[in-house]
Order: structure tokens, then C-alpha cells, then sequence
């Protein structure tokens, strides 16, 4: 049968689901999408058209498959996704237990909402997070109407974003804890995408950012995009608001010195692996100016072989990227970065391999390495004015190398068991020369979602 389903709520990255749907995408099943977290409607009508082609399928992928029982079975009209998960780390010692809620319904003929809460009980309190009552923090974390017509989709309120095809982090805009409030436009074509976000970082201090994608997408074998993004403050501009309209351009006839920043997107899928990559312009210099640039890139690879799937994922951030001559225009919100989560003046490679078996064991190794210079979005070259073209990553270089060993087990009635037992080792810790840690630790989550 095929089910019409318009209930509009996202979910939620931290879901074990999400692995899932990359398992599925790589298959070819389901299409990719440059912006993140996935909405149920756009999963469930590529699940119910998967179903109905099960002579395609094999064991691993019917039991894939069953693990989204829940979402197959929701209400046309309203439903809700309750998520519960509790963890254990050794070190740092850290442990956990969380509700997640997402709920969403029709109002309207092409009208929906969706609406979402998490509530975290911690022995540590997150930093990013909404303010504590004995502990507990409840987000916010999606609320919005949204108006969904076959050329054209309009949404307003609360929505979080992960922009790009990596992995959890882009270099354009990363998730945030709480989400962004404003609006998302996306326009589908047969060969062409446009996507533009607006949202409101800092309403006391008054700052906005406002992103605009143009996309090329040939079926789900490539992608092509270039994304401009412009993060200014101290009043409102309406130039800004006209999504159409270039931001460069925009600025150009104005006496603004706003923060932009270009980024092109791409990713090639075939024979059941996809090659993606970013691209990240923060400022060029075209002319012999001693002035630095302010780039970054991203190189990604993930391919399922029969059963072992392998994922790589390099990461580059220039010294000076995200950084701003006026404090306000720091690509930032309440001191981290909207990009890549690590800041500037990095590099980080990763590499897993994942075992995937028809009975729901899946092993998995992984190893990544992080070196982190000096360089700090918050202090931009001007107020430096040191070496316009310092050796990267600057001196003193912080690296950290860890190894993790672990299995996840997915059930069939939507519980998730995941043991994962590694190493961290840092040298220079803290930009501290010949400061060395080794830090041995021990996880331990199970979560359930119905």
C-alpha cells in the first residue's frame, strides 16, 4: 500500500535510526539531502516505495528495514516519536538519561506542525544548554508550521540544521542544541534545489545569519552546490532578506562590512559508496595584499562492501576562518562555532569500519586524529597582526589521536545496545609543550524508540 503521510516533525540526529538511513542511502534506497535532520514524511513515503519492491532487498536489508516499524505505523493526521536513551561514560565520568520527544499533526490542508522537546538529567550540566532546575534540561528543540505545496515548501518557527553531506558537523552550519528560529524555503525542481534559512542567533544582541544554496542534483548520483551564508548585527538590513538576491552583492552598495562566507558542496554516489566534499571560502585574496586567506575543506568517502562499511572523513580549517574584524560578526553563537564545531587552525581526519550483520551485532573499530593550533575564531588577523601566512597548524600544536573499539546491537522492537571501550592520547594538551595525557575510557548507551 502507499501511505500519504504530511505530519512534518524531524528526526533527531542523536537517534541510532540516523545510521540507518546512511546504510539505506548508500544502497541507493533513499536520496541524499544537503540539509539534515531528515523529516518523517520524506523518509516514510521512500520506505513505503522500498517496501514494495522487496525482491531488491536481502536479509540485512529487511532487517534494516523492520528497526522503522514505528514510523510505518503512525497516524495520517498526528503522531508522535517518544525516544528514551541513557548512557555511562568512565572518563570523564559522565552519565545521563534523556526523553526526546517529537510530535507533529495536519492543520490545515498543505498546513502541518511539528514540535519537539528533549529533557536531560545529567551529573554534568551542558554549557550550550537551556538553564537548569535541579539538573534537569529541558530543550526546545523544534516547533514550527510548516506550508508543504509540490514546487514549494515555507517554514516557520524553531528547526535545527546540519548543512552538508559529512558527518555530524559541516563547515557551513552545524547543529545547534536549542535550533535555530526564522525560516526555511526550499524550492524542489527535477534537476535544480534552492534552500535559504534565516534566523535570528542573538535577538538582545542583534545578530542574524542568512544562508542561500543553488543545487544541481542528477537523480541521486551527483550533487552540486554553492551555498553563500552572511552572519551580521546591530540592526536589521532588508537587503538581506531578499533570498534571491546575491549577499555580496547586497553588501556591495552599502557601507556595511558584514561577515560572508562562500562554500561549494559535492557528493558522487555509485556502486553503493558516495565521495562528498565542501568547500569553504571565508575571504580570498585575488590581489598581492598581505592580507591572509581564510579557507577550508572537507574530503569524505563512505562504501558498503557486501557487509563491512567503511567511512574516512578529512577535515580542514584555515587559522583565520570564522574570524571577523567586528566582534559582533564572529561566526559564532554563545561562544561556539556555527561551523565546524573544532573552530579554526585544525585538521581532523577520521576512519571507521562497521561490520553489518543480519542478526543485529554490528562491530565497529574507529580512529581519529585531531591537531589544533593556537588560532582562535575570536581573534581575528587584525588585532594579531602577526604573520599573514603562519605555518599550519600554528605552534603550539595540541594532538589528540584516539582509538575505539566497540559493538552495537539493533533489535528488532527499536531498542539500541552500543558497549565501546578506547583510548585517548593527547600531546601538548593545552598548547602545554610536552604535555602529555592517556586517557582510557569505557561507554556504555542503551536507548529505545517507539
Amino acid at each position: 500500500m502507499l501511505l500519504i503521510i504530511l505530519f512534518s516533525y524531524t528526526i533527531p540526529i542523536d537517534l541510532p535510526i540516523t545510521e540507518n538511513i546512511e546504510y539505506l542511502q548508500l544502497r541507493g534506497f533513499i536520496e541524499l539531502s544537503w540539509v539534515r535532520p531528515y523529516e518523517k514524511d520524506w523518509l516514510v513515503e521512500q520506505l513505503d516505495q522500498l517496501l514494495m519492491r522487496d525482491e531488491k532487498l536481502n536479509d540485512i536489508d529487511r532487517r534494516i528495514l523492520a528497526y522503522f516499524n514505528p514510523l510505518l505505523t503512525k497516524s495520517e493526521d498526528f503522531s508522535t516519536v517518544i525516544y528514551l536513551q541513557s548512557g555511562f561514560q568512565s572518563k570523564p565520568r559522565y552519565y545521563y538519561g534523556l526523553i526526546n520527544e517529537v510530535l507533529g499533526g495536519n492543520l490545515f490542508s498543505k498546513v502541518s506542525f511539528g514540535q519537539g522537546i528533549k529533557i536531560l538529567r545529567a551529573n554534568q550540566l551542558d554549557s550550550l544548554g537551556p538553564k537548569p532546575w535541579k539538573n534537569f534540561q529541558t530543550y526546545q528543540t523544534e516547533g514550527f508550521i510548516r506550508w508543504n505545496y509540490p514546487r514549494i515548501k515555507f517554514y516557520l518557527g524553531r528547526r535545527n540544521f546540519l548543512l552538508g553531506y559529512g558527518p555530524m558537523d559541516g563547515l557551513l552550519l552545524s547543529r545547534d542544541p536549542e535550533g535555530y528560529d526564522g525560516f526555511y524555503l526550499y524550492i524542489p525542481g527535477r534537476l535544480y534545489e534552492f534552500q535559504a534559512i534565516f534566523t535570528v542567533l542573538d535577538l538582545k544582541e542583534i545578530r542574524y545569519l542568512a544562508i542561500h544554496r543553488i543545487g544541481l542534483r542528477l537523480k541521486n548520483f551527483l550533487r552540486l552546490g554553492f551555498s553563500e551564508a552572511i552572519l551580521f548585527g546591530h540592526q536589521l538590513e532588508p537587503a538581506y532578506l531578499n533570498i534571491f538576491l546575491p549577499y555580496y552583492l547586497s553588501q556591495w552598495g552599502t557601507d556595511r562590512d558584514d561577515n560572508i562566507l562562500w562554500c561549494f558542496d559535492w557528493s558522487l554516489s555509485a556502486y553503493n559508496s558516495q565521495f562528498y566534499g565542501e568547500f569553504l571560502i571565508d575571504d580570498y585574496m585575488y590581489e598581492d595584499d598581505p592580507y591572509p586567506d581564510k579557507l577550508g575543506y572537507r574530503l569524505g568517502l563512505k562504501s558498503l562492501l557486501n557487509i563491512l562499511l567503511l567511512k574516512v572523513d578529512y577535515t580542514f580549517v584555515d587559522k583565520w576562518v570564522y574570524t571577523q574584524r567586528h566582534p559582533i560578526n564572529t561566526y559564532e553563537r554563545n561562544g561556539h562555532p556555527l561551523g565546524f564545531p573544532l573552530g579554526n587552525d585544525v585538521d581532523r581526519i577520521a576512519g571507521a569500519i562497521k561490520i553489518i550483520t543480519k542478526f543485529g551485532f554490528y562491530p565497529i573499530v574507529s580512529i581519529t586524529y585531531i591537531r589544533k593550533g593556537e588560532g582562535s575564531i575570536f581573534l581575528p588577523f587584525e588585532e594579531e597582526d602577526g604573520d599573514w601566512n603562519p605555518p599550519f597548524p600554528s605552534p603550539v600544536v595540541e594532538r589528540k589521536l584516539e582509538i575505539e573499539l566497540g559493538i552495537d546491537y539493533l533489535s528488532r522492537y527499536n531498542l539500541c545496545i552500543q558497549f565501546k571501550a578506547g583510548k585517548r592520547t593527547w600531546y601538548n594538551y593545552n598548547h602545554i609543550p610536552d604535555n602529555y595525557r592517556n586517557q582510557p575510557f569505557i561507554r556504555i548507551s542503551g536507548s529505545l524508540f517507539f
